[in-house]
């Protein structure tokens, strides 16, 4: 892999995105429901869940107000926002 950060948005279609050390990343895999209150997704995407506290404060629209910290956050990691190396290998690693 060439890349030490991955790129990622909070929900799939959110406009704004962050940079995520890799090694922050954990829980690779693939989901097709939203939860919560969110609409349905329009395909299976690949997620990941990151520690707040390991990206860089208010990222991802999250801010610290439901408790301590630090919160797990899901991570939408797209395709056209990574390295196409990366994100292969990122693919990888959720069907293990």
């Amino acid at each position: 892999m060439t890349s030490s950060t991955v790129t990622g948005r909070r929900r799939w279609n959110a406009p704004e995105s962050t940079v995520v050390p890799l090694d922050a990343l954990s829980g690779f895999h693939y989901r097709n429901e939203a939860g919560g209150v969110c609409s349905a997704l329009p395909r299976a995407f690949l997620c990941a869940h990151v520690w707040c506290d390991q990206v860089s404060a208010g990222a991802f629209g999250h801010v610290c107000r439901d408790g301590a910290g630090p919160h797990e956050v899901l991570v939408f990691i797209l395709r056209n926002d990574n390295p196409s190396d990366t994100y292969e290998e990122l693919l990888q690693r959720a069907r293990h």
